[in-house]
């Protein structure tokens, strides 16, 4: 499986079971040459993300066809947090 790092919005918040959720995050752009639209990602509870925020991702992806990238956070951090330690 291919990982990349994203930073995005988070949109939408959709519970999946008691221990992962479904988030949906802005994107517009090309990913691998390819138009990209949307980004779908399943990711554990205690990662803590919540909508409107934005986050700097670690992703796994998934799949990606009609425009939607499908994946899996592995690591998520609020952009908020991040910081140059120069």
């Amino acid at each position: 499986m291919k990982t990349v790092i994203i930073v995005s919005k988070c949109l939408r918040v959709t519970k999946f079971n008691k221990t992962e959720n479904w988030y949906e995050f802005h994107f517009k752009g090309v990913c691998a040459g390819e138009y990209l639209k949307k980004l779908l990602l399943k990711g554990r509870l205690d990662f803590g993300i919540k909508k409107n925020e934005e986050y700097l991702m670690y992703v796994e992806m998934i799949y990606f066809e009609n425009g939607v990238f499908t994946g899996r956070i592995l690591k998520a951090k609020p952009l908020a947090e991040c910081w140059d330690r120069s």
